[in-house]
Formats: C-alpha cells, structure tokens, sequence
C-alpha cells in the first residue's frame, strides 16, 4: 500500500520549497459566501465546480480558493468524509494486488466519494494509482491537476508558524495530508485554541516544534450539529 501515498506527497512537497515567495491570504468566509451564491458571479459555486470536475486548468488560484473554502456553505459538506461507497473501495484497496477490474472499480467507487466531497484528497490518490497503471495518461492528468490545486489553495493560505499565520483547513482530515507532505509526523500533544488547533509535531530535521491550523468553519458545523441533536 506504501505506492498509494507518493502522488500527492511528490507535488505537495514541491510545493513547500516554493511556498516562501507566495504572498499568504487568509480565507475571508463572508465575502467567498456572498460570491459563492451569486448566480452572476464569476465565483458562482456551480460554475466553479463544474470547471473544477473537468480538470479546467484555466483555474486561477483566487477561483481555486473559493472553490475550497466555499465548499463549507455547500449542501454536502459534512463532518463524516465516510461514504456507502467509501467501504467498497477499503475492501479493495486491502487486496496485495489489483486485476484490472478492480482498477477500475477504484476510479468508480472514487467517482461516487467525490461527487459527496469534491476534496477527498487521499481518493483521489487512489484513483492516480489505478490510472497510472490502467496507463489512463488523459484522466491521470486531469485527477493530478486536482489535486495540484487543492495543495496549492492549502499552501497559500499560510505557513503555519503561529496562530496568525495558520493553515486554514475545512476539514481535519487535511491536516494530515500536509503533515505527510512536509515530512512530519504528530507529537503526543493537541489543543484547541478557539478556532485553532495547535498540533505539536514528533522531532524532526527542522526543529519544528508544532503548526497551527484554522478548523473555524468545521468547528462551526459541529457545533451546530451536536446543538440540533441535543448533545
């Protein structure tokens, strides 16, 4: 299973040695909200997503930020990124090896998880596995521009460092996608720091001790829920 893991980690890592000569953006979730559900808007959530499933890579990177951060005012965010389908395609990722029926089966059983959560970073991993060995170069770059554009939005919105400069993330399952693209792994500790999680990192050639990252709108969803069902 160790070859599911490169795809996403070779861009990701990549993207880190550049991330110094971006210019951060902190995600503004009122303004994306109003834009998102503007008809008339080039930022139009339908019309984004849209662009976005077709691999469009005219994709700008303010368009690619309201895409993702958006994504928290659409019908189907939710806090569980299990899915009916999700289970189909565990069963088939724990075989040693894949025939090609079962190849395709995890391109279709990805397929079904993505129109839930457009962002299921490790799916669409799985999906670059089977079409780079279905030798699918079309779809293949097309799920890669996916994905390249997903950690490029992560990567623009901080560093990181403090809870200022914070990863702003929608879901949690994101933060361990950068953790194993920056090489890191977790320490023992974590705290919530209002809207913050601040993980504390295992020892490692940097000396990194901890990052900070923005779960605001997840927070927000899970409150809401546990208030909706009286918990």
């Amino acid at each position: 299973m160790k070859k599911l893991t490169i795809f996403c980690l070779a861009f990701l890592c990549s993207q880190v040695a550049n991330a110094q000569y971006w210019e951060f953006e902190k995600p503004n979730y009122e303004t994306i909200e109003v834009a998102v559900k503007d008809s008339s808007s080039p930022m139009y959530y339908p019309r984004l997503l849209g662009r976005f499933e077709d691999g469009d890579t005219t994709l700008t990177i303010a368009e690619t930020r309201h895409l993702y951060y958006g994504f928290v005012f659409h019908p189907s965010y939710s806090l569980d990124s299990g899915f009916a389908k999700m289970d189909s395609l565990e069963l088939i990722l724990q075989k040693q090896d894949h025939d090609k029926s079962d190849l395709r089966n995890i391109i279709a059983y990805g397929n079904e998880v993505l129109r839930q959560d457009p962002f299921e970073l490790n799916v669409m991993n799985y999906q670059l596995y089977a079409l780079e060995i279905l030798q699918d170069s079309a779809r293949y770059a097309k799920v890669l521009f996916k994905i390249e554009m997903v950690c490029e939005t992560l990567m623009s919105s901080g560093d990181g460092s403090s809870s200022e400069n914070a990863f702003y993330v929608i879901h949690p399952n994101h933060i361990t996608v950068l953790l194993h693209a920056l090489g890191l792994r977790s320490g023992e500790e974590r705290r919530s720091i209002g809207h913050y999680d601040y993980l504390e990192l295992a020892a490692n050639d940097i000396g990194l001790e901890g990052l900070y990252f923005d779960l605001g709108p997840y927070r927000n969803f899970l409150s809401d829920s546990l208030r909706n069902n009286n918990l």
